[in-house]
C-alpha cells in the first residue's frame, strides 16, 4: 500500500513510519523539512490544516511513482500532564483544540480530497473503469485516526485531551456515516506506546509495543469493512 502518515514527526508517527516502511511505501505529511533522515517520503505543506487541499497537490508534485494514496493514518495530538483544565484558561484550551480536534478534522478533509485524486466518483467506485481491487476495500481509501485512553477516561491534568479525544471519536463516526468515498476508522491505543520517555510509568503501568500497534493498523487498513468503526488495542 501507499500510506500517508499525518503527524509523521511525532513519537508514534515516526515509529509507525519506521515499521511500516519495510513492507509499504510510506509518505509523511510535515509542516517543515525534516532535519535528519526519516523512514518516509516527506510531503511538506506548512499550512495543511488551513488548506488540506494542498496535500493532494503536493503528492502529485512529488511524482514518486508509487501511485495514489491507499490509506491515511492520522497520528495527531500530543499528550501532556499539566494543571486542571479549567484553571489553564481559554488560550490553552484553544491551543489544544488547534493541535488536536481541528487537525483531525483537516486530516479527514485531506483523505476526502485524496479519495477524489484516486479517480473515484461520488459513489466511491473507481471512475473510468478502473480496477476495484487495487487498494483496500474495493478501491476506497481508508482513513485511520489514532486515539488514546484519554478519550474514554477523565484524565486529570490532560482534561482537554480527554474532551477532544472523545469528540474525535464522534468526528470519525459521523464521517464514516456520511462518506461514500472513504472508509473512516479509529484505533484507540489504550496504553502508552513503549519507547516514549515522557510517559509516567510509575506503579508498573504497562505499555504497548509499536509492533503491536503496527499490526493492528495493517489489519484495519487491509480489511476496513471487516472492522467496527472504532476498535481498540490494549497493552500486551
Amino acid at each position: 500500500m501507499h500510506i500517508l502518515i499525518v503527524g509523521a514527526s511525532g513519537h508514534v508517527g515516526t515509529l509507525l513510519a519506521e515499521t511500516l516502511s519495510a513492507s509499504h511505501h510510506v509518505s509523511g505529511l510535515l509542516r517543515r523539512e525534516p532535519e535528519e533522515t526519516v523512514a518516509h517520503a516527506p510531503i511538506v505543506v506548512p499550512d495543511w490544516v488551513d488548506h488540506p487541499e494542498k496535500v493532494a497537490e503536493a503528492l502529485r508534485g512529488q511524482n514518486s511513482g508509487h501511485g495514489p494514496v491507499d490509506a491515511v493514518i492520522a497520528a495527531l495530538g500530543g499528550w501532556y500532564v499539566d494543571g486542571p483544565m479549567l484553571e489553564r484558561g481559554l488560550q490553552s484550551f484553544d491551543s489544544d483544540w488547534e493541535s488536536h480536534l481541528r487537525a483531525h478534522f483537516a486530516a479527514c478533509q485531506v483523505s476526502t480530497a485524496l479519495a477524489g485524486a484516486r479517480g473515484q466518483d461520488s459513489t466511491g467506485s473507481p471512475a473510468g473503469g478502473g480496477s476495484p481491487g487495487r487498494g483496500p476495500a474495493a478501491g476506497r481509501l481508508t482513513h485511520l485516526a489514532l486515539n488514546g485512553v484519554a478519550s474514554i477516561e477523565a484524565c486529570v491534568g490532560s482534561g482537554a485531551i480527554s474532551v477532544f479525544g472523545a469528540a474525535q471519536e464522534m468526528l470519525i463516526r459521523v464521517a464514516a456515516a456520511e462518506s461514500e468515498a472513504v472508509n473512516f476508522r479509529e484505533l484507540k491505543i489504550l496504553a502508552p506506546v513503549a519507547g516514549d520517555d515522557r510517559n509516567d510509568l510509575t506503579g508498573g503501568v504497562e505499555t504497548v509495543s509499536i509492533c503491536a500497534v503496527a499490526a493492528a493498523v495493517v489489519r484495519i487498513l487491509a480489511h476496513p469493512t471487516a472492522e467496527q468503526t472504532v476498535t481498540s488495542i490494549h497493552a500486551f
